[in-house]
């Protein structure tokens, strides 16, 4: 009888971390690039809207990729714009394997890899911030990139 106290009590903390989590995302959002192949012209764009300011947020990238992708890393172009029009560029490079071709993330044909972009952060001023993605590998259509996605959680 007490091991189904505990397995409830588990289940309800399991509940309570997911739920605490998901209040604390304010963006999470994924652009698609049809036939897994990310043209070099293509930006993913995504339209942040920060409505408190006074708390700290981290910004993660998210990249879907599978087994064509011929790389072990991942050039992006980052592009910034705050809601007073101000811009920055970070040129970012990701690991996407190891040494010996092993994928990070999780997946098996398909692998989902988040790393964070930005941590701690303030944003200076309420409203809507843009995130412009491109890919920087140089190839006219970048094979074996499925996805990539943004998301921005409060830390309290």
């Amino acid at each position: 009888m007490n091991f189904r106290k505990i397995n409830y009590g588990a289940l309800g903390y399991l509940f309570f971390l997911l739920t605490a989590c998901s209040q604390n995302e304010i963006f999470s959002g994924f652009h698609s690039f049809s036939g897994s192949q990310w043209p070099r012209n293509e930006k993913a764009t995504f339209e942040v809207e920060v409505k408190d300011n006074t708390h700290r947020y981290d910004v993660c990238i998210e990249i879907r990729n599978n087994n064509n992708y011929p790389f072990r890393n991942l050039w992006l172009f980052v592009d910034i714009t705050t809601p007073a029009k101000q811009q920055r560029t970070d040129t970012v490079n990701v690991e996407l394997a190891d040494i010996y071709g092993k994928w990070y993330g999780r997946g098996m044909s398909l692998y989902s890899y988040s790393f964070p972009f930005e941590q701690a952060i303030n944003y200076p001023a309420s409203g809507i911030y843009t995130y412009s993605v491109r890919q920087g590998m140089r190839a006219e259509r970048l094979k074996g990139i499925s996805d990539i996605g943004l998301t921005v959680v409060r830390r309290d």
